[in-house]
């Protein structure tokens, strides 16, 4: 009976292996190497050519938001896509209010390295790094060119870039306008900002009665943007400064309407309203510009297709709008093959961790791929790669890890969160390791500390406890 049982487990390690190693040998056939030591070399993402040839949306996801490695690779995609495909337009997650103040300041610069690192004050906290500074640095150099970058935001949150928080926008945005025309006769600056204020940062200070103060501020400003747009396009009519203008009133609206539907603040449903608007808002962007591409740049919580809906918390319609599914689901299902999302992961490494969806609580933390999924790629190179799931050589028989659904774990959030990677994205990147992004140590401490500030109080307080207890030891000691 003992050799019959040893024999049966022989067999089945022998066809584990065999599977394992038919399963690392169909994906090395198929995988694109990527080199770790220059993500910026775009001529290595020539294997997106014959992706993209019908594709007009290109969403660039991230598994992880403070990283030195997910920029720098999808900064290489995007410089080949736009020197190549003709994709001129980057959508951050956002407010359009935010980064179109930081663009308008950047082209009116001298383009050096100090107004690279203000050009990002347009975006989130998270997205001021180093590496993404390489975004603006690239986009300046590519003003000249025949195909010049323009980056600006699909997302509807006002006033939650890093220079211009809250209020701050409407007013920063206000100064520039003036360069280009007068406002109306009965625009007053401080009241215009006053009413506009509440559907700023996440509608915490927004309450119902500010509605209708909010529309007449949206259309007073509509008025100043039609006088205002035809001198922003003769001043920069290579790019769509002008045509990202014009869309801002109905952005504002979208914001209005975030805070309306959710009567102010409300965590538990913000999400799932902000990417309905955020949707929407994207497909007036695809209308706005020339040649309707666009590149999402945006965390995979709101690009990925949701097969296993993770993020669903209700179903239906709510004020014509249906909430629920992601941006990148919304626009999968509206748009088809048209839509093709890529998102990298990690498989080993240490950086900055997210474990609060405000990015109020963060912290530094290893990172360890425990799925089966990550044990399967893990085998398949001593270098990073890229795996377009839609290549026909990927089956749900042969590679079951990729057709099912996997445990992951959503930077540092608790609960149970499920990707199916066939169904979920078009395409994967795989990064050997990772790092935080290049930070000094002492501001990455310094955040960490929010994660870990009740283990450093313990720290503290037991070190207090013990200098106390020291030096009362000391003088009954003398006293003796």
């Amino acid at each position: 009976m003992f050799k019959i049982k040893t024999i049966f487990l022989l067999l089945f390690i022998l066809s584990n292996t065999q599977t394992l190693f038919s399963q690392v040998s169909g994906l090395q056939n198929i995988i694109k190497y990527i080199d770790s030591n220059n993500y910026g070399n775009q001529q290595q993402y020539s294997f997106l050519s014959p992706i993209v040839t019908n594709v007009d949306i290109m969403m660039l996801g991230e598994s992880i938001h403070l990283t030195r490695e997910f920029p720098l690779v999808r900064i290489g995609m995007i410089k080949y896509l736009n020197e190549n495909h003709n994709f001129n337009l980057v959508a951050m997650e956002g407010g359009v209010a935010d980064v179109w103040v930081a663009q308008d300041i950047l082209f009116s610069s001298e383009k050096n390295e100090a107004d690279f690192t203000q050009a990002l004050s347009g975006f989130f906290f998270i997205w001021n790094t180093p590496e993404i500074q390489k975004l603006i640095a690239y986009q300046a150099l590519s003003l000249q060119s025949n195909n010049p970058l323009y980056i600006t935001a699909y997302d509807v949150q006002q006033g939650t870039g890093q220079g211009s928080k809250n209020e701050k926008v409407f007013k920063m945005l206000a100064e520039r306008l003036m360069r280009y025309s007068d406002a109306p006769e009965n625009f007053i600056l401080e009241k215009w900002v006053t009413s506009m204020s509440s559907i700023s940062n996440h509608c915490i200070k927004y309450e119902s009665s500010d509605y209708q103060k909010v529309v007449s501020a949206i259309d007073l400003f509509e008025e100043w943007v039609n006088s205002a747009a035809p001198v922003v396009k003769k001043q920069y009519p290579n790019i769509p400064h002008d045509a990202i203008l014009k869309t801002m009133p109905k952005s504002f609206r979208a914001s209005l309407t975030l805070c309306e539907d959710l009567g102010g603040f409300n965590f538990s449903r913000y999400k799932v309203v902000r990417d309905s608007l955020g949707f929407i808002n994207t497909l007036d962007l695809i209308q706005s510009i020339p040649n309707n591409k666009i590149l999402i740049w945006g965390h995979l919580s709101h690009v990925y297709y949701d097969s296993q809906d993770n993020m669903i918390s209700e179903y239906g319609e709510f004020k014509n709008l249906a909430i629920g599914p992601t941006v990148g689901e919304r626009l999968k299902d509206a748009l088809g093959s048209k839509v093709y999302t890529i998102i990298p992961f990690a498989e080993s490494g240490s950086t900055i961790l997210i474990y609060n969806d405000l990015n109020l609580d963060i912290g530094y933390s290893k990172i360890e791929n425990r799925s089966k999924l990550g044990a399967l790629l893990s085998k398949l190179s001593e270098k990073d790669f890229f795996i377009d799931l839609r290549s026909p050589s990927l089956t749900a028989k042969d590679y079951p890890e990729l057709f099912t659904k996997q445990p992951f774990e959503i930077e540092g959030l608790e609960g149970d969160f499920y990707i199916n990677y066939a169904s979920d994205m078009d395409g994967l990147i795989w990064i050997k390791k990772i790092e935080a992004p290049d930070w000094p140590l002492f501001k990455i401490i310094l955040l960490s500390s929010l994660h870990y500030k009740n283990q450093i109080g313990f720290i503290v307080f037991a070190g207090l406890g013990w200098i106390i207890f020291s030096r009362i030891k000391k003088r009954r000691k003398k006293k003796n």
